[in-house]
């Protein structure tokens, strides 16, 4: 039996609507990752071993494997490309014997794509096969803990564990909800997918649109918007990637007297202005002073805290350009923390992601389990805001 060789599809470069942190072959079809249904369909076959070719971002791939455990079989995950001589090779651009798939060249068709593997998923599907889910009615599956209010319509659609979904609401066809997702009244998704851990407000209709958090993705034109009205569109992740209420009301004491201090220690000279991301897509106006300690320099940025967009301690915001200049490795750490006035990379005399290292010290507290509230941290903040830049 011929070993296999799985080449991951290098489509970074086309996800500009979703922006997702993690490559396509951990895309969530069904709410399992592409890659599984791959290796499932290789234990299925008896297959000895498995190889990956995984040129964008295999950090994230080896550490989901590790995370998984689910495969008694050989898995090697290759960062460059080859490795595949002598053994039975595969693109993962579709599900396992899917054939004759055009090639993907647009970010359109690159979520149109995903949107196809979920239909193709579904279709699949059969009462016979062990699932965790089951088929409350035909071509109509529920996750674990899926609940329904009395008076939901169902067409052919996959619904996530742990959604909720209340009355008057209507899906399909092929409709698909991620794990925890939650559809208030009178919701209709129509050919559509909501992300796991997505709030969709009261009367609202998904018509060929994919949502995640407050990211709304039209497969037909193409684009992605931010909603920011959170009673429509939400996330419904944790809390700790935003402030908390002590953080807000402490934000919105100091936030004025400490602009016009700034105001008067630079002498009525205008702060700087720079477009920064507070999220994949959310952007914000950040007002930045040349003189003073941090506390001074950046007490215009309390009041994004105030407004619930920023925490006081986090990784520092950083322009589009910054963004683009972060290997894929690092914005996919960065790219799910917390953004804050105040940062670890402060103490390091790292006060802009302009600085070259930057990134490292980002990373390192994205990285940390304990995040960015943990006790040491806090216990520095006040040395942080007190640092007096020689450079802006």
């Amino acid at each position: 039996m011929k070993s296999w060789h799985l080449i991951a599809p290098e489509w970074e470069a086309l996800d500009t609507i979703w922006r997702s942190p993690l490559p396509f072959l951990l895309w969530p079809v069904c709410e399992k990752p592409l890659l599984t249904y791959w290796l499932d369909e290789a234990v299925r076959q008896g297959i000895p071993s498995v190889s990956i070719e995984a040129v964008d971002r295999p950090h994230l791939v080896r550490k989901w494997l590790e995370g998984s455990a689910l495969w008694s079989r050989s898995i090697d995950v290759l960062a460059q490309p080859g490795g595949g001589e002598g053994k039975e090779c595969f693109l993962l651009q579709g599900l396992p014997s899917q054939e004759n798939l055009p090639p993907v060249t647009t970010p359109k068709e690159l979520i149109q794509r995903w949107y196809d593997l979920q239909v193709e998923a579904l279709r699949r599907r059969s009462s016979g096969m062990i699932h965790l889910d089951h088929e409350y009615q035909p071509g109509i599956w529920f996750g674990p803990g899926a609940r329904a209010a009395a008076g939901v319509s169902f067409i052919p659609c996959w619904v996530g564990s742990h959604v909720r979904i209340e009355s008057g609401c209507r899906l399909g066809p092929y409709a698909f909800l991620g794990a925890g997702a939650f559809l208030d009244e009178d919701v209709e998704v129509v050919e559509s997918i909501v992300c796991a851990e997505t709030y969709v407000g009261s009367h609202i209709t998904l018509d060929r649109m994919a949502a995640q958090g407050g990211l709304l993705m039209d497969f037909e034109r193409g684009v992605g918007v931010e909603v920011l009205d959170e009673f429509v569109l939400s996330s419904m992740e944790s809390a700790s990637l935003y402030p908390s209420l002590a953080e807000r009301i402490c934000a919105f004491v100091f936030a004025s007297p400490l602009t016009w201090l700034a105001r008067l220690v630079n002498r009525g000279v205008p702060p700087e202005e720079a477009v920064c991301q507070l999220s994949r897509s959310k952007t914000v106006c950040l007002l930045t002073y040349s003189k003073g300690p941090l506390c001074l320099r950046r007490a215009p940025w309390l009041h994004m805290v105030a407004e619930g967009k920023m925490k006081i301690f986090g990784v520092l915001p950083r322009t589009e350009e910054n963004w683009k200049k972060l290997s894929p490795e690092a914005r996919s750490v960065l790219d799910q923390a917390s953004v804050g006035v105040f940062a670890l990379s402060d103490l390091y005399d790292c006060h802009s992601p302009k600085e070259p290292d930057e990134w490292m010290h980002a990373v390192f507290q994205a990285g940390n389990p304990a995040g960015s509230s943990n006790a040491r941290n806090w216990s520095k903040l006040l040395r942080i805001i007190f640092i007096n830049p020689v450079k802006s």
